[in-house]
């Protein structure tokens, strides 16, 4: 402790109930839950996401993007055909 008085230490009281693995009881049980609903969320995020593949965010939004920059584009080149003849 002498070597890391720089260091902030935080006091804290701590809970202990001691179990006998042996013998079947409520807060036996209750951890016995909470471990293995702890282990399958640990499960969980070790799996890739099941939608891995390319996401399509609004249907078509590029497509009619496009079509509008392009019926602009030949509008304006069907304008300027019109002003340079």
């Amino acid at each position: 402790f002498d070597e890391q008085k720089e260091q902030v230490a935080v006091e804290q009281i701590l809970r202990v109930v001691f179990l006998d693995p042996e013998r079947s009881s409520p807060a036996m049980e209750k951890l016995k839950r909470q471990l293995a609903d702890a282990d399958a969320a640990v499960e969980n995020r070790k799996k890739p996401p099941e939608e891995a593949g390319p996401r399509i965010i609004g249907e078509g939004l590029v497509i009619d993007e496009w079509k509008e920059r392009r019926e602009r584009y030949l509008a304006r080149q069907q304008v300027e055909g019109e002003v340079s003849v």
